[in-house]
């Protein structure tokens, strides 16, 4: 296997937040085009005297906190394409095998921020410390076996 020179992780590291980007904009596209039907739909319904409130309101809710998700999402995928070192792998800055501190820069309180759906859901939590994001599994969470 032949060595990667740090030219070419920069280059993968250019390609999968190129990646994490392209996918962000058509997810939030797809959903944004479901926010707008589902406001006709309820127009619609309204002008017709259907009663569909209560469904139309909880289906908007429920689009919106997928949006807010979705945002997430495409967050954490940026953040880790930017974590990734010179060797290609992940960088990570904690002893914790729950906890990993990743180099955001300037970017760190707007990725913070981003993934902060995900932490109102209990998935982990999130906090910044200078340029560093620092993301911590739950003890509870049964996706990350540590043993």
């Amino acid at each position: 296997m032949t060595e990667v020179t740090r030219e070419e992780n920069l280059e993968r590291k250019k390609i999968l937040e190129a990646a994490a980007s392209a996918a962000g904009h058509e997810m939030r596209n797809a959903l944004n085009g479901l926010l707008v039907n589902l406001e006709v739909v309820r127009s619609m319904a309204q002008a017709s005297g259907f009663a569909a409130e209560p469904f139309m309101s909880q289906s908007l809710m429920q689009s919106e906190e997928s949006v807010r998700l979705a945002e997430a999402a495409i967050a954490m995928l940026k953040l880790m394409a930017g974590a990734m070192g010179n060797d290609g792998g992940v960088s990570r800055a904690s002893a914790d095998p729950r906890q990993i501190a990743i180099e955001a820069g300037a970017a760190a309180g707007r990725l913070s921020e981003a993934l902060k759906p995900l932490a109102d859901r209990g998935v982990l939590s999130v906090e910044t410390s200078g340029s560093a994001v620092i993301l911590r599994i739950p003890e509870e969470s049964p996706n990350l076996n540590t043993e």
